[in-house]
């Protein structure tokens, strides 16, 4: 019979056998997550960039290049990931306005319950909400609005004609809104309601006001249904 220590040792042994056959046994599946986490990782970094530079500065002011450096990633990776710049414009255009779409979406069965000018109101303070946190809606559509391009087409096809549709049916239906005063209704509302928030350094400059804060979003919200919708009551 073997000793005690020569049994503890067998043993210790055969843990290290079995230790590096799981631990090859699992590696594969651990060098499969991790360049996919990368790749993800990076597609991540690509994206946040290029919707700060396309809400920022005209598109033909963007440079591939300059989002990847910005972006901390190699050469040619924007290229292998999303393909061109105009991809990657449309990936950055997409993500704000599915976001907005989402963010929208979350309400609807409270707002069916709503009366019809309490649910435009609920609108308006959704709109704000979403613009105090994501100011970068207003900023692509200053950008992009200024001239007709196919970006510009591009953004009115996939989202904007048919959200634009949908509010245009509900106000004449829940509180009578014609065709002809819709048009300027919209610019009052896409402009009025997230203008302050995509201007936030100047309101921190000139009244020393954080407009994310939660109590500036309900003022605003609330000021804009008042000077909206009180007009149409009247």
């Amino acid at each position: 019979p073997r000793s005690g220590s020569a049994i503890l040792l067998s043993f210790r042994r055969r843990g290290q056998h079995m230790g590096k056959d799981s631990l090859a046994a699992s590696s594969p599946i651990t060098r499969k997550r991790r360049p996919q986490e990368r790749a993800e990782t990076t597609k991540r970094k690509l994206l946040d960039v290029a919707i700060q530079k396309f809400t920022r500065h005209d598109f033909d002011a963007v440079a591939v290049r300059d989002i990847e450096v910005e972006a901390g990633v190699q050469r040619n990776l924007l290229k292998y990931h999303f393909g061109s710049k105009d991809d990657i414009w449309k990936a950055a255009a997409h993500e704000i306005f599915e976001g907005l779409d989402a963010f929208m979406a979350s309400r609807q069965e409270l707002m069916r319950d709503l009366p019809p000018r309490e649910r435009v109101a609920y609108i308006f303070r959704s709109f704000s909400r979403y613009s105090a946190s994501y100011p970068e809606l207003l900023r692509l559509m200053i950008q992009e609005g200024k001239q007709v391009s196919w970006r510009l087409r591009w953004i009115v096809d996939n989202f904007v004609r048919e959200n634009a549709k949908e509010l245009r049916e509900m106000l004449g239906r829940d509180v009578g809104l014609d065709d002809a005063d819709f048009v300027h209704w919209y610019y009052l509302f896409a402009g009025g309601v997230p203008v302050m928030f995509s201007m936030a350094p100047e309101a921190q400059l000139l009244f020393g006001v954080d407009v994310c804060a939660d109590d500036i979003v309900t003022r605003h919200a609330d000021m804009m249904v008042d000077l909206l919708l009180n007009r149409l009551d009247t």
